[in-house]
Formats: C-alpha cells, structure tokens, sequence
C-alpha cells in the first residue's frame, strides 16, 4: 500500500499512453492488511482531464470483476471495503458486493455538488 500511496505519476505521458493503448485512463490498487479497508485504489485518466479521481465507481467495479475472475476473492459472496482518494485528501470509501456469479453492486455515501436538468 506504502508503494501505492507514494506514486507520483507522470501525467503527460500516461496521456500519451492512455491515447495509444485506447484507454481512459489508469487504476492501479493494494491490498491492505486488516486495516480501515480491504484494499486502496487509485485512478488516473489524465487524458480525459481528470489527473487523479478521488473515488471511481466505474474502476472499483472493473477491479471487482477482476478480482472475482483471477479468484482473488473467497468463493460464494464476497464484501469489502476500498478506500480511495487518500492521496487528495478526500479519503472516499466504496463498499463492493460480489456475488457468487461476479455480479458486481458498489455502494457508499456521497455528496451532491451539482444538480440540474439537461435538455428541455
């Protein structure tokens, strides 16, 4: 986890990465050792203006299901907790269900900044 905390990313050329593979971006995580969360998870998409998102639903899943199919997670239904954002100074927490089929549901509390309507 230390190794994880302590990257510091070079961004303009995970964007020019990114841009070459076909990616929006990067996450990379640890697992942790009994602590406040099961593993921490940071994710950089510097290619699509965001140099690192301080809580991605959208990659916690994608490390779910991955985990689930390198049966990293124990067999049946699995919970835990990933932390994220620590790096910004947004400590999120993302709490992960996989279900024994690799069904993947996130959930967690989070705050409203924008809200509206778009079209007419």
């Amino acid at each position: 986890v230390d190794r994880l905390l302590s990257l510091k990313p070079d961004f303009a050329r995970s964007t020019a990465f990114e841009s070459r593979v076909g990616v929006t971006g990067v996450t990379l995580f640890a697992v942790k050792d009994g602590t406040d969360a099961d593993i921490e998870v940071r994710t950089f998409a510097s290619s699509q203006g965001v140099n690192e998102d301080p809580v991605c639903g959208s990659c916690n899943g994608s490390i779910a299901v991955f985990r689930h199919a390198r049966r990293l997670l124990p067999s049946g239904t699995t919970r835990y907790v990933a932390t994220q954002g620590q790096c910004l100074g947004r400590s999120g927490r993302v709490a992960v269900r996989v279900d024994a089929d690799g069904k993947v549901d996130l959930g967690g509390r989070c705050v409203t900044t924008v809200n509206g309507v778009i079209g007419t």
